[in-house]
């Protein structure tokens, strides 16, 4: 009986002897996750649309995967040399965190999607992923004026409708660029300012990209629904807007110049309304007061509008 119970307590050790601890193997493939992998990489927004000589920026984020604590560096090339990426600090210690990605344009900039590859990199351990964003420049030679000239407005009274306006060339597919004045008479309007895509039948929906609402407020809309916000108006006070869409991400900004003051976000990298997601180009723009109390004097003017 003690020699089965020795002879037990042998196998038990041998046995244990034996068994191996598996290493991990980590590679530089940027394939951005897997067990092995020690962070993951993340962009947002994945593209955005860029004016000739202006900039966007991304947020790139390192997140923690198995318990990672290291340093992650970071760094970033352009696939145009006229597009130029920086970061605002190039070293994610701790295992987690997020860099300010600036791409930077010219005005000779030509328009076109620039792809901008990010890389992470953690050298202790041989470790690198990467991920792509896309600069979707609109260069300064698409610039056009629509057919509301700098002498012209567009107005919506209470109880007339959507006022359309059609486009006078079909935006490039990466994306627009709009700038406009708008001007209410009122206080407390309930007022929408949108675009048309195509649509079947000969009165396509205006999708709602920004309202000036009964409350008081200048609003922008996230897909479907209005952003909060805390940009107010006045009647006969002119504010002016500049909006830019990204037709293949379905997202777009939109920020407004309030007189005599600043230029100011609503709203950055917003989802378009539903209605716009997948179309590749746009037909019109247009405006409309809710309200219909005929009796009530509101109007609404839009003067200025340009698009590139």
């Amino acid at each position: 009986m003690r020699k089965l119970a020795l002879l037990l307590a042998t196998l038990l050790l041998i046995a244990n002897g034996c068994v191996i601890s598996p290493r991990r193997s980590v590679n530089g493939s940027g394939s951005g996750g897997g067990s092995n992998s020690e962070f993951s990489l993340s962009a947002n927004p994945t593209s955005q649309s860029i004016s000739a000589g202006a900039t966007g920026t991304f947020t790139i984020s390192v997140q923690a995967v198995n318990g990672f604590t290291g340093t992650v560096t970071l760094s970033a090339s352009s696939a145009s040399s006229s597009v130029v990426a920086s970061f605002d600090t190039t070293s994610i210690t701790g295992g987690s965190g997020s860099a300010v990605l600036t791409v930077s344009t010219t005005s000779t900039t030509p328009s076109g999607n620039v792809t901008i590859t990010v890389t992470g990199s953690d050298t202790a351990n041989n470790v690198s992923h990467n991920v792509s964003i896309t600069a979707s420049v609109l260069g300064a030679a698409s610039v056009a004026t629509a057919i509301v000239s700098a002498a012209d407005c567009v107005s919506s009274p209470a109880g007339s409708g959507i006022q359309r306006v059609s486009l006078p060339f079909t935006p490039e597919t990466h994306g627009f660029m709009a700038t406009f004045d708008a001007t209410p008479s009122t206080n407390n309007l309930d007022a929408s300012l949108g675009f048309f895509s195509p649509a079947p039948g000969p009165h396509p929906r205006l999708s709602q990209f920004i309202h000036f609402s009964p409350g008081g407020s200048i609003q922008a809309a996230n897909g479907d629904v209005l952003n909060p916000s805390n940009v107010p108006y006045a009647a006969g006070q002119t504010y002016h807007f500049r909006l830019t869409e990204n037709l293949p991400a379905a997202t777009y900004s939109v920020f407004v110049t309030p007189p005599g003051a600043t230029e100011i976000p609503l709203g950055t990298n917003l989802q378009v309304p539903s209605d716009q997601r997948g179309v590749t180009t746009l037909t019109g723009w247009g405006l409309v007061i809710n309200d219909q109390l005929v009796s009530r004097p509101a109007t609404l003017s839009v003067c200025n509008f340009s698009l590139r």
